[in-house]
């Protein structure tokens, strides 16, 4: 089944991957069929992916030893059970995914996978008072795990925080977080207070397609969603 394509209006977009995609291809002969297969490959990549979603009330705790890592434990309630998705130019579609289905992006193999190289993300995130603040990170350790202090789940995860000089090379990028990494403040540190309300935005995921929509090989629905 197809995603959804409800667009949650108050969120964008989160992380950067990419994926390559074996096209299928036919021909008389085995080398044809690899030459096929080959330029299949390179014709039908799939679109970039791009996720958003929305928090509240969020734990953060600074990782030992580090100034610029923080755990972070999101709650999965009613509010905020799915992610956005949706794709760049000129694709343009989007839809919903649930918060566990997002999770298992970072188990994915392969050296560009979310768990080998973690995604670049914009945190936007406030008290609810005064002017937002943007924090351009890396986001990995992303796992849905039940919440120990209560019911229901959490999304954890680990962001790490880019240096001014990191996020000025995102900012001279031609990515999706390029305009949110101009607005890039290295914060002295994050408190939960900053967490009470807050949205993530994941750069592109590329080469990516839906596992239902795409004939992907057995040996190769690691490499689709959902």
């Amino acid at each position: 089944m197809k995603p959804s394509r409800k667009v949650l209006g108050l969120l964008g977009v989160v992380a950067v991957g990419t994926f390559g995609v074996v096209g299928c291809g036919s021909s008389e002969s085995s080398s044809a069929s690899t030459t096929s297969t080959t330029t299949a490959a390179s014709k039908n990549a799939g679109p970039s992916y791009l996720f958003s979603f929305y928090g509240t009330d969020a734990t953060v705790k600074r990782v030992a030893g580090s100034k610029m890592a923080y755990d972070v434990s999101i709650p999965v309630d009613a509010a905020n059970t799915e992610v956005t998705w949706f794709t760049d130019r000129p694709n343009r579609d989007a839809g919903l995914m649930s918060v566990g289905r997002f999770a298992l992006l970072w188990t994915h193999g392969g050296k560009d996978s979310f768990n080998a190289n973690p995604p670049n993300v914009s945190i936007v995130f406030g008290s609810g008072h005064g002017k937002p603040k943007t924090a351009i990170a890396k986001m990995s350790n992303t796992k849905v795990v039940d919440n120990p202090n209560g019911t229901g789940q959490l999304l954890e995860a680990t962001m790490t925080v880019d240096t001014n000089q990191e996020a000025a090379a995102v900012a001279k990028s031609d990515g999706f977080l390029a305009v949110h990494a101009k607005g890039h403040t290295t914060p002295e540190t994050i408190t939960n207070a900053d967490a009470k309300h807050f949205a993530v935005f994941v750069d592109s995921y590329g080469g990516l397609q839906p596992c239902s929509t795409w004939p992907y090989p057995e040996n190769l629905k690691h490499q689709c969603f959902p």
